[in-house]
């Protein structure tokens, strides 16, 4: 990681990691609570998705604001209250949350598997605020998080290894089953690019970040989205695919603006490091995606919503970070439909 030789502004304390060899490491956890769940035994498959047909909260996008879920949700299915969640099973939880004291039993509790340092807390604040402004203070359903430091798994992304750092991820869903949770989203786009990765079905189910993201789109009326994020998450098939199959077109930065992007977000953004200099910088890239006809741009680095407001672009944001939480809390409270992905390819 590269210090930065402009002035910052911190949001959350400098993570300052250091790249060490994969051991396993505590976890540190945030508001653990419920039994121990069980992980699944149940044997590796693609999961079928279909997330332009899920009736995903949002709200239409205009030019210049942000493409972020409203608060009002419409439940995509109907759900049986009272029923006691089993890894490996669809669970049936109520659409109606209780109200105050211990959390109400078809709350369900949400996982946070940590891969990057200001993407994962701003998920967390995310995720905290919308059971605030829905069930009121100081309430949200019950979530934990886990994060085995990202450098450990930065020589296997250097070296292409994404079967090795989905090992590392799997230690995280491991660690939050048995904490108690129900379910897990992994706020960090790049990740999910070893997540999809062949193997032993991770021990929760969890929410695809990509599917989320595609499905907002897809609400909003959107034909060519441009993507931001890191090399390799700009250069991987995780949003081609997810995009295309809601009938969106893709583009991304040329390779200059892509070196760019990619740079401020390891010199600067996952340190905690926010510059008026690199926010110019991403305005003019996103200025040359809106002249090669992109009516809307998806903030697929975590830490990018950080950096670039609705009020700073030149397009329509979607921000990834915020949509994955609210997602997350509308399965939590049974306002949408329960995931089912255990990782692996996403199929159709």
């Amino acid at each position: 990681m590269r210090t930065p030789d402009t002035q910052s502004r911190p949001f959350t304390p400098t993570p300052g990691t250091t790249s060490t060899p994969r051991t396993a490491s505590t976890p540190g956890t945030i508001c653990t609570s419920g039994t121990t769940a069980t992980p699944s035994a149940t044997p590796s498959r693609a999961t079928t998705s279909t997330p332009c047909t899920t009736s995903t909260p949002g709200t239409t996008s205009t030019p210049g604001t942000t493409s972020t879920p409203g608060t009002t949700s419409t439940p995509g299915t109907t759900f049986t209250p009272g029923t006691t969640f089993t890894p490996g099973t669809t669970p049936s939880p109520s659409p109606t949350p209780g109200a105050g004291g211990d959390a109400p039993p078809h709350m369900r509790h949400l996982g946070i598997l940590a891969h990057s340092t200001e993407g994962a807390a701003l998920a967390f604040l995310s995720f905290c605020q919308e059971g605030f402004q829905r069930r009121g203070e100081h309430d949200h359903p019950d979530v934990t998080l886990d994060y085995i430091p990202f450098g450990r798994s930065m020589p296997a992304w250097d070296a292409g290894d994404h079967d090795a750092v989905r090992r590392t991820l799997a230690v995280s869903v491991d660690r939050l089953a048995r904490a108690g949770a129900d379910f897990f989203v992994c706020p960090d786009n790049t990740a999910h690019l070893a997540l999809e990765r062949p193997g032993p079905p991770l021990a929760l189910p969890g929410l695809h970040i990509a599917e989320v993201v595609a499905a907002q789109a897809a609400l909003d009326g959107r034909k060519r989205v441009g993507v931001l994020g890191t090399s390799y998450t700009m250069e991987g098939a995780v949003y081609p695919r997810a995009l295309s199959a809601c009938g969106i077109a893709v583009e991304v930065p040329d390779a200059d603006d892509r070196e760019v992007v990619n740079k401020i977000i390891f010199s600067e953004l996952v340190n905690g490091v926010f510059t008026d200099a690199s926010r110019a910088a991403y305005v003019k890239v996103i200025e040359r995606l809106s002249d090669r006809g992109c009516d809307a741009v998806a903030l697929v680095c975590t830490e990018i919503p950080l950096l670039v407001g609705p009020e700073h672009s030149p397009l329509p944001t979607l921000d990834s970070t915020r949509l994955l939480s609210t997602a997350a809390y509308d399965a939590a409270v049974g306002l949408r439909p329960f995931p089912s992905w255990r990782g692996g390819p996403v199929t159709r």
